[in-house]
């Protein structure tokens, strides 16, 4: 999908110096600005610039982890950039010197040990409980323009000429380079793919038709995702069709707190279906659309325009595509043909198929073990009828149209309207803070810290990022216990100050969340200027946040 980020330059720099290196990530759509001239540059020595060039890109390195470390990722990224692009720039690439390869490798083992969690902390419910999107390695994998050999050449044209097919597939080397890599390599892979695919392709092939697009391009959602929901790409593209959040809100898939229908193969599939029938509108080829469809559409543009050519063939032998796009339409070419007669092949394919359902509007925020209790059916059933859902629970601010098992509905409708207070949820969102840990979360909200990680699908022990959004499940009797409490906070008129014994693991940010002010507050009333607290003591908090 469109838009990858810097982890696709970064592995555009190892394949110019290493030959058999892969391109783990999609091109990014917008030009990359190059590094600055930097004081060290300027006194390279004639003789011996290495020094001053590993100096360059180790100051880069360190303050792309400082941005990280304080939460600023986009600053992060620009930085590690910047650290990979100085060490390239030597005469001869980053190789050409042991001293500077060693500097290379140790900079892109750092860059790829924080790169998991600079993505999860930019997009971490979306990640939870996802699989690596099959884009980001079929796509990295070397494609060859060596001669195919003659029996894979007449193999393939035997399958194309015996089969129907509505999008012109070229057997170029290419592609048979493709189609020898599926039945290599990758053939449990493909195969696994294919029998997973048999489940989404009609209904696939019935958007595409009624869209007006050539109903081979379902094979499109094998390359991107081997047509898992779950699917999630080194850059954030999600789903059966791989859309990154702002291109999937472009196309009517909703991406918000609670939702995501990205992970909606239905909902995706028109999407798609849209977003291709747009770039054949705007490039008047369908290799071209799907380029774009893989790179962005301006990154196509600009190469057709620099190399004033208009076949995507063409493009291909050109520097205007990374690998992963010059892999990209081989490979939905290859998928093609093999899929149409996997059996000429040896593959075996088991014919999957989708689980009825039927819908029950519920209205606001219930835990979905809670309705899986009401519905007899285990929870696992109602996540897979329902990929959209971000949280172990329908969202709190509208009405949801719950998938459930085909004669469950009526008596969930009867169990949630008669649910008593103690098995009834309040949700809140909590936008995590630098210093706060999940136990000290749980404990300014007054639930356990198991469920929130529940809630949040996360591992319990995992350190926090700041800028991480959370949500809160609140037991409807604590709800009203803290109301009470706010409204005795708002009759007290803050006059005297509550005082509070520090806990060990407490932070100024998670006692400022508990008591519902601010750490620039607390600083105030307890003449402190800095952040660190002792266990132990205690700090003056006035229960009127309006008080400076």
């Amino acid at each position: 999908m469109e838009g990858r980020l810097w982890v696709a330059r970064l592995c555009s720099v190892v394949l110019a110096s290493l030959p058999l290196a892969c391109a783990s990530g999609r091109a990014a759509h917008v030009a990359t600005t190059p590094p600055a001239p930097s004081p060290v540059r300027a006194q390279l020595s004639v003789a011996d610039p290495v020094p001053a060039l590993i100096a360059e890109a180790e100051a880069h390195l360190k303050a792309g982890l400082a941005a990280a470390d304080q939460g600023d990722l986009d600053a992060a990224r620009s930085e590690f950039d910047r650290a990979v692009d100085v060490l390239a720039s030597f005469p001869g690439g980053a190789l050409a010197d042991p001293r500077l390869a060693e500097a290379y490798r140790r900079t892109l083992d750092t860059v790829q040990v924080n790169e998991l969690e600079l993505l999860a902390a930019l997009d971490d419910d979306a990640a939870a409980g996802a699989e690596p999107a099959a884009i980001d390695g079929v796509g990295a994998l070397p494609v060859s323009d060596a001669p195919a050999s003659p029996e894979t050449m007449s193999r393939a044209v035997a399958a194309v000429e015996s089969e129907t097919l509505d999008l012109p597939v070229e057997l170029n080397d290419a592609v048979l380079s493709c189609i020898d890599l599926y039945q290599g390599r990758l053939r449990d892979w493909f195969e696994e793919a294919l029998s997973r695919g048999q489940k989404y392709l009609p209904r696939i092939r019935q958007v595409f038709a009624e869209e007006g697009i050539p109903q081979d391009l379902a094979y499109v959602a094998l390359v991107e995702s081997a047509f898992k929901p779950n699917a999630y790409s080194r850059a954030k593209a999600k789903g059966v069709f791989q859309f990154v959040s702002a291109t999937g809100r472009r196309y009517g898939l909703a991406v918000d707190w609670w939702i995501d229908e990205r992970s909606d193969p239905d909902k995706a599939t028109r999407a798609a279906a849209r977003y291709l029938k747009d770039l054949y509108a705007l490039f008047g080829d369908w290799n071209l659309a799907l380029a774009g469809y893989n790179a962005g559409e301006g990154k196509v543009l600009r190469g057709m325009a620099r190399y004033r050519k208009q076949d995507y063939w063409e493009l291909r032998r050109t520097r205007a595509f990374r690998p992963e796009t010059k892999n990209y339409v081989p490979l939905i070419h290859a998928a093609i043909v093999l899929a149409k007669a996997p059996q000429r092949y040896g593959f075996v394919v088991t014919l999957e198929t989708l689980p009825d359902w039927e819908q029950v509007p519920v209205d606001g925020a219930y835990d979905l073990r809670v309705v899986a209790e009401c519905a007899s059916t285990p929870v696992e059933t109602l996540r897979e009828l329902n990929p959209e859902l971000r949280r172990l629970a329908t969202p709190a601010d509208r009405r949801y149209d719950l998938r459930v098992p085909p004669g469950r509905g009526p008596a969930l409708a009867v169990c949630l309207a008669g649910l008593p207070a103690e098995k009834r949820l309040h949700y809140r969102k909590h936008l995590v803070r630098r210093g706060q840990t999940l136990a000290s979360i749980a404990r300014a909200n007054g639930v356990s810290a198991q469920a929130i990680a529940e809630a949040n699908l996360l591992v319990p022990q995992r350190r926090l990022r700041p800028g991480t959004e959370l949500v809160i499940p609140v037991p409807a009797h604590k709800t009203r216990v803290v109301a009470a409490r706010r409204e005795a906070s708002r009759a007290s008129k803050g006059r005297d100050p509550v005082r509070y014994r520090i806990q060990p693991g407490d932070t100024l940010g998670s006692i400022a969340a508990e008591h519902g002010t601010t750490v620039r507050k607390l600083q105030a009333w307890n003449g402190l200027k800095g952040t660190r607290i002792a266990a132990g003591s205690t700090l003056r908090i006035y229960t009127d946040t309006s008080r400076d």
